[in-house]
């Protein structure tokens, strides 16, 4: 990662990154840059778009003050790392859980965590329905599923007072999406959803869906 690369954090999330952090930062994408050119974890076209589109979405999370209260959280679909291994990188005080059932993608954060001596990351190879119960505080889920599909395989193992995150593009589909929940768990949720865009020349939308 670049110093514009930091100031565009920073800025945007109205944080500050140690030098410690920021070269934890940089290690990861090298080692992403590096695995990723003989095990595939991403296309070439995402590939270009790193860290607009994975690294600075992975800060999101920032734009919710409460998950400060929160010290243990899953991440389900963690696929190569983003959101949880980063975040695991600049919030070593907080528990991560990255849970993929994708090996490569395990095998990576596995090494990850190795490299960047991440003693708060737990890395499992294993489908959220088949693990044991993990009590988090926080269930985070980006990119992986409709809402109703990551709640129903991952419900057993938030606490009760817990919450959900999703990281979520369209907001139709989001509503569509909690619609389907709604029929399917007979609950309704009035979530909270933090908008914000990522640093593209297109300016993508993205939300945060929290419940």
């Amino acid at each position: 990662m670049n110093n514009q690369q930091i100031e565009t954090i920073e800025n945007y999330f109205k944080i500050s990154l140690s030098s410690e952090v920021c070269q934890k930062l940089t290690k990861f994408e090298e080692l992403f840059l590096e695995y990723n050119s003989h095990t595939n974890l991403m296309s070439k076209g995402d590939l270009k778009l790193l860290f607009e589109k994975h690294i600075f979405d992975s800060f999101a999370l920032f734009l919710f003050d409460e998950y400060k209260n929160y010290k243990k959280i899953l991440d389900i679909g963690a696929g190569g790392g983003f959101p949880s291994v980063i975040l695991a990188i600049v919030l070593p005080e907080i528990n991560f859980i990255a849970l993929d059932s994708v090996a490569k993608k395990t095998n990576f954060m596995s090494i990850v965590k190795s490299e960047l001596c991440l003693d708060n990351l737990e890395v499992i190879n294993s489908r959220a329905e088949n693990l044991p119960t993990c009590n988090a505080d926080l269930i985070i889920s980006r990119a992986v599923g409709r809402i109703s599909y990551v709640f129903d395989v991952s419900k057993k193992h938030l606490k009760k007072s817990g919450l959900y995150i999703f990281w979520k593009a369209d907001e139709a589909l989001i509503q569509e999406e909690l619609g389907e929940f709604q029929v399917k768990f007979k609950k309704k949720v009035v979530p909270k959803i933090i908008p914000y865009n990522l640093p593209t020349t297109e300016g993508h939308l993205r939300n945060l869906v929290i419940f």
